[in-house]
């Protein structure tokens, strides 16, 4: 079995025209489930005049109204429980769990037996296509209350044939962490991209030891994009085959993943969740072509409990559909940003995570860590982008203020924008156990 080529070798190499069928006959089967049980979606219809039979084809989902994450929020404080997008009955559901709920309420999501089942094969997947297979075991950190990246990601681990140790860092703690996976020297680094450097630091110090002495050979990095520089540090460190994988609790755990032979993630939803491109400015739809960027866009089209239709996750991509070399025919990105996280500064699009490429493309005379200081809320700044960055361990004296002036020509020249440059010593910003906030909002302190 681990031999084989893919998880799901029809869906995952269907063509275009067979997917477009797919995709038609489930999209339209939703939108009459969603239409008939939720008097949220019902409602988001009626207000502009959308009738069910509008929808014909897989192309009409332009049709239909978004949803956005407050949306969903507003109709759980609203109704209760699920809220008005619950579609199953409560008595059909088999899991309730949500968003972690750092940037406002959490939101709640349920799962019936289908829908687990769904996401175990969704999971299985973006797991096969990133590299893991049955016979691997991974230490699990994430936390197992609500959160989907804790029990989702377990349950359906072990339905593929992965051995999943549980052991939540808030409660296990990190020394305890550390030495299970000394004892059961699992095969695959389980984290976020940050956390592989709060993790080295701590097998350093602690242990005097190098990372790479654990004995990994895989790693199953997710929650944050990875840029490549990260991704070769985070290979030596560990001695692994760094993978990025992707997915979010409002739509689906598991979405997409590397398979390390052509650019960005394959997008493993095919059947279950309908992806699009759009302008987040103007909310037009952009075609899915070769190098196109915009705000992706996910419709659920089999799903039972908590549908979602047009839903605005804010993941700025770039989209790439040249034939990849692993023969998976779906779409391929990699996200750049948030659409809600992006700064315009003097008028020029900035997002968070063009700026780490360029700070991480001079490692190790920078750390790869910094912050986003903000004098003003956003998104439009009118002044210079002030930016905090760690030097390395070897730069002094004279060298600190000639990296200060090469980073603030490169962010100029790569990102077109001016930055104003603060070196400080390395280990000064915290490092984070999950993902990090790289902005510090200076005008909430004043």
């Amino acid at each position: 079995m681990a031999d084989r080529k893919y998880w799901n070798e029809e869906i995952e190499t269907i063509s275009d025209e067979g997917l477009f069928k797919l995709e038609t006959e489930r999209l339209l089967k939703e939108v009459s489930y969603v239409y008939d049980n939720s008097p949220f979606y019902r409602k988001k219809f009626k207000d502009i005049g959308l009738e069910p039979g509008d929808i014909r084809t897989r192309d009409d989902i332009v049709k239909l109204p978004f949803t956005t994450k407050d949306d969903l929020r507003q109709t759980q404080a609203e109704d209760g429980g699920l809220g008005g997008h619950q579609c199953a009955p409560k008595s059909a559901l088999v899991r309730i769990q949500g968003t972690s709920g750092t940037t406002g309420r959490p939101l709640y999501i349920g799962l019936t037996a289908r829908d687990a089942d769904n996401w175990k094969e969704l999971f299985a997947r973006h797991a096969w296509t990133g590299g893991l297979r049955p016979g691997d075991s991974f230490v699990h950190p994430a936390n197992y209350t609500l959160f989907v990246g804790g029990l989702s990601e377990a349950v359906s681990a072990e339905a593929m044939g992965v051995c999943v140790i549980p052991a939540p860092l808030a409660t296990t703690g990190l020394e305890k962490l550390i030495q299970i996976v000394l004892d059961m020297k699992p095969t695959v680094l389980f984290a976020t991209p940050s956390a592989t450097v709060f993790l080295a630091d701590y097998v350093r110090k602690q242990l005097g030891r190098e990372p790479k002495e654990l004995g990994f050979s895989k790693g199953f990095l997710a929650g944050e994009a990875m840029p490549e520089e990260d991704r070769r540090s985070i290979e030596a460190e560990w001695g692994i085959v760094a993978r990025n994988f992707y997915g979010l609790a409002d739509v689906a755990a598991d979405l997409a993943s590397e398979c390390g032979e052509g650019e960005g993630m394959h997008f493993c939803g095919q059947g279950l969740v309908q992806a699009e491109l759009i302008d987040p400015a103007t909310l037009k739809s952009i075609p899915m072509t070769d190098g196109a960027e915009g705000e992706i866009v996910y419709t659920t089209i089999d799903r039972e409990a908590t549908p979602v239709l047009r839903y605005r996750c804010r993941d700025m991509v770039r989209v790439y559909t040249s034939a990849c070399a692993c023969g998976r025919t779906a779409f391929r990105f990699s996200v750049f940003g948030r659409s809600d996280d992006m700064l315009k500064v003097k008028a020029v699009n900035v997002f968070p995570s063009a700026v780490k490429d360029v700070i991480s493309s001079f490692m190790p005379d920078t750390t790869g860590e910094f912050r986003i200081v903000l004098y003003e809320p956003g998104p439009a700044i009118s002044t210079n982008l002030e930016l905090k960055i760690e030097h390395g361990e070897g730069v002094t004296g004279d060298a600190i203020k000639d990296l200060a002036g090469r980073l603030k020509k490169s962010i100029k020249e790569k990102l077109v924008f001016t930055a104003d440059i603060i070196m400080i010593p390395p280990n000064t910003l915290e490092r984070s156990e999950y993902k990090i906030n790289y902005f510090e909002r200076a005008y909430e302190k004043k």
